[in-house]
């Protein structure tokens, strides 16, 4: 009787009245039963109030799964009953060792469905299902191909309870570096919006026709970043070069990005200022219509090593990971480039070691 004590406790102290399963009388399987329903009712409050009432349905689990330890632990240690009937009865319960495995994992089976129940009641206002997302998934395929007229892939659809709708990444077959975000609602059929991809497709246009430019100013010691937002989400041109004000295709605004190795001093500050004066100047001729900003972040010449010539190119925005941000020496920031008119209206910034 020992032995089956420490087994129902152990099987009790895993699983919540999974040892009362194990003695398997009527009475400890209603139990059990009803143990199990608590628990899952307290992991479907839990994750339905996204854990605000944590503090009061911890303690209530616990106690649920304590008193699943304790009853097994009281039954088996009592005495043998004089009763002969029901000492037959108790003995019974406990000499088939295929009827102590059939109803164990019976329990089992119940405590994974109640727990596994509440779960995904409790976050079903805040997930959806696969079946779901496929038909989010489908919808934007659809939309971006008769928008685009070229195939698409959606690479994840992530359902954001807090707004009611969902995120969606995708790519173009034909060059599936070239990730972009778009949105759906909630309703049913879903209703596509906010693409990204011009914004995407155009910064790497952009990048492309500047890259020489920085390249003949800064040779090998300039890294670039560029990003345009689109005025008009209807519009469908897919070659940067091809819009303007014109043709009502001008972009909103525009953003050239520049990482520079190179170890400014007092002594060759102005030069500097002269330098980007003449990136300003001959910009306009390698951009579309639209606002466009300038930043650049200088650093010294001996931080433009390979590894970092590899975590820039990898992820422009990754090359401050390792607080290089710290070694930066002077900064430059113009949010509208055709407004500088003269050289002294470049100002750096420098950066104050602490």
């Amino acid at each position: 009787m020992k032995k089956h004590q420490w087994i129902a406790s152990l099987l009790s102290l895993v699983f919540t009245g999974l040892g009362m399963f194990y003695i398997g009388t009527p009475g400890m399987i209603l139990g059990a039963l009803l143990l199990m329903a608590l628990q899952g009712i307290s992991v479907y409050v839990f994750f339905m109030t996204m854990g605000f009432l944590g503090g009061l349905v911890l303690p209530v689990a616990l106690v649920v799964h304590c008193v699943g330890i304790i009853i097994p632990l009281i039954y088996l240690s009592h005495k043998k009953p004089k009763n002969p009937h029901k000492a037959q009865k108790r003995e019974r319960q406990l000499s088939s060792s295929w009827k102590i495995a059939l109803r164990t994992l019976i329990g089992l089976a119940i405590f994974i469905v109640a727990i596994y129940k509440g779960y995904t009641d409790g976050m079903s206002p805040f997930s959806k299902s696969g079946a779901e997302k496929k038909i989010v998934r489908e919808a934007a395929e659809t939309y971006l191909e008769n928008k685009y007229n070229e195939p698409f892939q959606i690479s994840n659809v992530r359902y954001i309870w807090a707004i009611s709708s969902y995120s969606i990444e995708a790519h173009p077959e034909r060059n599936p570096d070239l990730e972009f975000r778009l949105e759906s609602n909630n309703n049913n059929p879903p209703k596509i919006s906010n693409d990204t991809y011009l914004n995407e497709l155009w910064s790497v246009q952009l990048k492309e026709n500047v890259a020489p430019l920085v390249d003949d100013l800064y040779s090998k010691n300039a890294f670039i970043y560029t990003y345009v937002n689109a005025k008009d989400s209807d519009i469908v041109e897919k070659d940067y070069n091809n819009l303007s004000a014109e043709n009502g295709t001008k972009v909103s605004s525009q953003h050239v990005s520049l990482i520079v190795f190179k170890d400014l001093t007092s002594d060759n500050l102005y030069a500097e200022q002269e330098c980007v004066m003449e990136l300003i100047q001959r910009l306009p001729e390698r951009i579309a219509e639209g606002e466009t900003s300038i930043e650049i972040a200088y650093y010294p010449s001996d931080l433009n090593t390979p590894r970092n010539v590899k975590k820039i190119n990898k992820d422009f925005s990754s090359f401050d990971d390792d607080r290089n941000w710290e070694k930066q020496t002077y900064t430059l920031r113009i949010e509208d480039i055709s407004k500088i008119t003269s050289v002294n209206e470049i100002e750096f910034r420098e950066r104050v070691s602490e």
